[in-house]
C-alpha cells in the first residue's frame, strides 16, 4: 500500500560511499542507513545531489534507492528522486521505475521547465507528470542544473493535488519560508515543508515546517533531530543553543562537499570506513588539507561537549558497518 503521509523530523540528503575503485561501497551505504535511523532520523532522501546523482547512471540511480530501501526494512519512509531531464514523457518513465523502489519519488523543480519558462508553462508540465504517473511525489528546490524555488502560490497548488508528501526548500529566506508556510497552513493535504536550510531550521518550525533535509545531517544528525523533536520539548537554551551550533559549524560542513561529509565520518568515526571517493567534480581531485582536518576534530569535539551540557544531554551515535 501506499504512503499516506510522512513524519515529521530529519530527512537526512544521503551521501554515497565509493570504493576506491569508485563503485558503490554497499556495506558501508548499510552502515551509514543504520545510522541515520540510529541518531533518530524520520526518513532518508536518497538518490538526491548530496548522493551526487548526476554522476550515477539510471542504473546506479535506481539500484540506490532499491538499496537504501532494503536496508532501511521499513522503519523509515525513503524517497528519492526521479527526474533528471529530457522530455516529460522520458521523465514520467523514469519517476514509474523509481516508484517501484521506494515510497515517494521528487521532482526536481528546475527540470521541469526551462529556466526563461513562465509560471503557466512550469505548472502546466508539472501537470502533464502527474497525469502520466502515480503514487506519491514530492518537489526538490535543487540548485543544479538552475535554482527555480516555488513560490507560496505554486506551493499551495502541490498541497492542494494530494500527490505531494515531501517539500524539500531552499529559499534560505525568512519571509519567503513564512508567506509559504502560511500559504500551505491549515490544508487539509498530507503536504509537509522541509527545511534545507540549517540556519534558519528553528523560525521554519516554529512556523509549522516538518522539519529539516540539509547536508549537514551527514554530520551530526542526532543533533538535528533532537532540534526537530517535539517531546520532549527543548528549553528555550538549549534550542538556542543547538540553533547557534549549526548554524556557525555549516561554514566548515559547505567546505569541499560532500568530501567533506565522507571525510569528516572517516576522521571522527574509524568503525566505518567509508573513503574519501567522490564522482563530485568540483572536488573529486582536492585533498582536504590540514586546517580543514583540524576544522573536523574541532567540530568533533564540540559536538561532544553540547550534547553533554544539554539539560536533556544527547549521547552521539557513532556509524559502524553493520
Amino acid at each position: 500500500m501506499p504512503i499516506t503521509s510522512l513524519p515529521k523530523g530529519v530527512f537526512p540528503t544521503m551521501i554515497t560511499p565509493f570504493t576506491d575503485e569508485g563503485a558503490v561501497d554497499w556495506p558501508v551505504l548499510q552502515g551509514l542507513v543504520e545510522w541515520y535511523i540510529a541518531a533518530g532520523c524520520s526518513g532518508l532522501f536518497a538518490v538526491c545531489l548530496s548522493s551526487e546523482m548526476y554522476d550515477l547512471t539510471d542504473d546506479e540511480r535506481i539500484e540506490l534507492a532499491r538499496a537504501v530501501k532494503k536496508y532501511a526494512r521499513d522503519r523509515v519512509p525513503v524517497v528519492a528522486t526521479g527526474t533528471f531531464g529530457g522530455p516529460l514523457e522520458d521523465q514520467a518513465a523514469f519517476m514509474t521505475k523509481m516508484a517501484a523502489e521506494v515510497d515517494a519519488v521528487v521532482i526536481i523543480t528546475s527540470l521541469v521547465a526551462e529556466e526563461a519558462a513562465d509560471a503557466a508553462t512550469w505548472k502546466a508540465n508539472c501537470e502533464k507528470l502527474l497525469s502520466l504517473t502515480e503514487g506519491p511525489l514530492g518537489f526538490y528546490e535543487c540548485p543544479v542544473p538552475y535554482k527555480r524555488v516555488l513560490t507560496p502560490e505554486e506551493l499551495k497548488w502541490a498541497a492542494g493535488t494530494g500527490r505531494f508528501l515531501f517539500h524539500k526548500d531552499t529559499c534560505c529566506d525568512t519571509a519567503q519560508i513564512t508567506a509559504k508556510l502560511d500559504a500551505i497552513r491549515d490544508l487539509p493535504t498530507p503536504f509537509r515543508f522541509y527545511n534545507a536550510n540549517v540556519e534558519t531550521l528553528a523560525f521554519s518550525n516554529g512556523l509549522g515546517g516538518a522539519g529539516f533535509s540539509g547536508i549537514s545531517a551527514n554530520f551530526y544528525p542526532f543533533l538535528h533531530a533532537r532540534l526537530c523533536a517535539e517531546d520532549p520539548p527543548l528549553s528555550e537554551k538549549d534550542s538556542a543553543r543547538l540553533q547557534r551550533f549549526v548554524s556557525l559549524a555549516e561554514a566548515t560542513v559547505c567546505d569541499l562537499y560532500p568530501k567533506s561529509a565522507k571525510g569528516y565520518l572517516a576522521h571522527v568515526y574509524p568503525g566505518l570506513p567509508i573513503k574519501l571517493t567522490t564522482r563530485a567534480k568540483h572536488v573529486a581531485a582536492v585533498q582536504p588539507n590540514e586546517i580543514q582536518r583540524l576544522h573536523w576534530q574541532h567540530m568533533k569535539e564540540s559536538v561532544e561537549e553540547l550534547c553533554a551540557s544539554l539539560d536533556q544531554p544527547i549521547t552521539p551515535v557513532a556509524p559502524a558497518l553493520p
